[in-house]
This record gives structure tokens, sequence and C-alpha cells, in this order.
């Protein structure tokens, strides 16, 4: 069943695992596993992806899936960037429930600027939005290793406030520690900091981007802390590669390849969102 990212997370407990997917075998394993727990999540596609998988021609068939599913599921466009708004309106047309705006590469006003604006577009029509906050580093959407060591900027606290009350955003991912990609080493989350950002931010709920390679005490610990939206896409991108390796050489059985690659996406996805449900 398809609702919005707030409707989600004000009628959820604990971290919720949102899921980017770059096909419909990757999204079936991941609402099957929410489905076998009874656990609602967020289903999304990146904004570097929308092209390349076919804009509202793939959306559809997700939307469909999504609409049939068991649990509550919201539909996001993960990551549009400012100079994406004609993108942000079709997935908005699409069907798609949940818009992230990233203007974090922008000064602090531009920011909000950008993030009110698309808000003005969402809202009137019962879409929620995200925003981002700091630098959260690596390439979206890739699964490259990085080292989550070179974080330059935190998400600042009093920005955070301010930013908030300014545009009324729903969702706030912050730089805390993590990055997009797969960690060279552990990364270390900025506990501290997440309790001051939670402690100023009103209504608005925390997402932790860059979720695969933490440590599980450490995802345990950013939840109790604050955290209520959680970025899980490239171990997912990897565990999908790892089956697509395993296929014997002159096996051209595709059909099953998509069995087992959905098969997979099931069970990884299954440990992530009871993990996260703490």
């Amino acid at each position: 069943m398809i609702t919005n990212l707030k409707k989600l997370l004000l009628n959820s407990k604990g971290g919720i695992a949102s899921f980017n997917t770059v096909d419909l075998e990757m999204a079936k394993g991941c609402i099957l596993a929410a489905e076998e727990l009874d656990r609602p999540i967020v289903m999304g596609v990146a904004s570097r992806h929308w092209e390349i998988l076919g804009g509202k021609i793939f959306l559809a068939s997700l939307l469909a899936m999504v609409k049939e599913a068991k649990v509550p599921i919201a539909l996001h466009l993960d990551h549009a960037k400012p100079d994406q708004l004609d993108m942000i309106k079709e997935a908005i047309e699409g069907g798609m429930t949940s818009i992230m705006i990233d203007g974090s590469t922008l000064p602090l006003k531009e920011n909000i600027e950008i993030t009110k604006k698309v808000i003005e577009i969402c809202h009137p029509l019962d879409i929620s939005v995200e925003a981002e906050l700091g630098a959260i580093i690596g390439d979206e959407g890739i699964a490259n290793l990085v080292d989550s060591s070179k974080t330059k900027k935190y998400t600042d606290p009093k920005d955070a406030e301010f930013f908030c009350q300014e545009t009324g955003v729903e969702a706030l991912a912050i730089a805390v520690g993590t990055a997009h990609g797969l960690y060279k080493d552990p990364p270390k989350l900025q506990l501290e900091l997440i309790s001051e950002i939670h402690s100023v931010v009103g209504e608005t709920f925390l997402v932790l981007h860059g979720a695969t390679g933490i440590p599980d005490e450490a995802i345990k610990e950013s939840v109790k802390r604050g955290i209520r939206k959680i970025n899980f896409f490239s171990g997912l991108l990897q565990e999908s590669m790892n089956t697509v390796r395993l296929v014997e050489d002159g096996d051209n059985d595709y059909v099953k390849l998509r069995k087992a690659i959905r098969e997979t996406c099931k069970n990884t996805a299954k440990e992530i969102i009871a993990l996260y449900n703490c």
C-alpha cells in the first residue's frame, strides 16, 4: 500500500529502511522482505538512474508493485538536484509520494530557497520532502570504495535548526560521518552530533545516508539518538553483483538469474529491516 514519507514515519517506530532500486527484481525482493517482516519501507529511485531506467515508464511498474504490497511503502525520488525540477515534476506525475531535493552543495540561503520551492510544489499534493544539509561524500548510486574520514563538513546543529524552521521540511539528511559507497574502513559516526541535531529540529525526521558497512551497534545507537530513515543501497548492488558472478560459464538461463537476484535482495533486505527496527 502506498503512502507518503511523513505518514509512514509518523505511524511507525524505530528506524525505517530506505532502499533504492535499479530494476524490478531488486524492488520485488525488498518488498517481499518487508511483507515477511510486516514492516514499512521506503522504495526509491536515484535521480542519477532516472533516465537510464526509463523514468515514468519504469516508475509505472514500480508504482503498481508498491500499491499491491501488504505493508505501507513510500515511493521516493532520491537526490534530485536543484537543476532537476523537471524530473521532480515528472516523478510526481508518475505517482511518487516523496521527493528528496539535494541542495547540499549550495550555500545555506540558496539551499533553503530551492527546498522551499520544491515544498511549494509537493505539499499541496500531499507529497513529502526530504532535504540535505552538510557534505556527505562519495558518489551516490555507484558503490565505489570511499574513505569516510575525508568528510570535510559535518552538519552544523545551528544551521539545521534554522533550516528546518525556515522550510518546514519533513525529513533532513545529515552529514555525521557516513559516505555514499562501500567503506575502506568502518566509519566513525558522530553520535553526539546526531543527538544535538535531533534536539533542535523539532518535528523534522532525521535521515542517515550511506548505511552500508556501518557497524550494527552504531546503527542501533543512531536510531536511539534520533535517526528515523536509513538509506541502504550499495549493499544491494554489491550482493546482486556477487550473485551475477556465481553464474557458471555457459549458463544462459536469464530468468533463473533474475530469480536469484530477487532472492538475494530479499535476504539482504530482511537483515537490514530487522536491524533498523530497534
